[in-house]
């Protein structure tokens, strides 16, 4: 079995969440690492009109800024991994670890992704550092037209492996810093 790391998305700021994650990740027994999520202002124009410019989250009340902004995030994780060749388990600062999941026996061979959250979610799951790079290639021959959860679950090629039951899943405690008022159309 291969080694990896976990990284935790986090607004460098949120130190509320920070604790929280703290207090989450005693309980898996892993080691981890914050990693400073870009915040909406760390966005250039330039990177929103080239790379979002046809995104359908502009027809919903929400902040297209952290959107964006979670997006490049995650690309950077996948560019970390990809460049160092090290497999992570990439965690978002608003879950709660709900069943027991033994870590020690991912085999990294088997999978680009493995999603342990929810089936369309991207706040819980583990990239091979050659999933990374596939997802990469990917996502930069493409026209990025949603989310980058929704991204990630339209590459066909990709092999991506599920649990049955979520590992993790998304606590409410915590206002969404891209939907605070839900998620509705204009």
């Amino acid at each position: 079995m291969n080694t990896f790391k976990t990284h935790i998305i986090s607004l460098k700021k949120d130190f509320e969440r920070k604790s929280w994650m703290r207090n989450v990740m005693r309980q898996t027994l892993l080691e981890f690492e914050f990693i400073d999520a870009l915040e909406p202002n760390d966005v250039s124009i330039d990177i929103k009109q080239q790379l979002f410019k046809n995104v359908d989250f502009f027809e919903w009340k929400i902040n297209h800024d952290a959107v964006i902004a979670t997006f490049l995030s995650h690309m950077s994780e996948l560019i970390y991994a990809y460049e160092n060749q090290q497999n992570l388990l990439i965690l978002e600062d608003d879950i709660v670890y709900v069943r027991p999941f033994l870590f020690s026996n991912v085999n990294f061979e088997e999978f680009d992704l493995f999603n342990i959250g929810t089936e369309f979610g991207c706040y819980a799951y583990f990239v091979s550092w050659q999933g990374a790079g596939r997802i990469l290639q990917h996502i930069t021959s493409i026209e990025i037209t949603q989310a980058y959860d929704w991204e990630l679950f339209k590459i066909h090629h990709l092999r991506i492996k599920k649990v049955d039951q979520p590992v993790f899943i998304q606590t409410d405690k915590f206002k969404s810093n891209i939907a605070p008022n839900g998620y509705e159309k204009y």
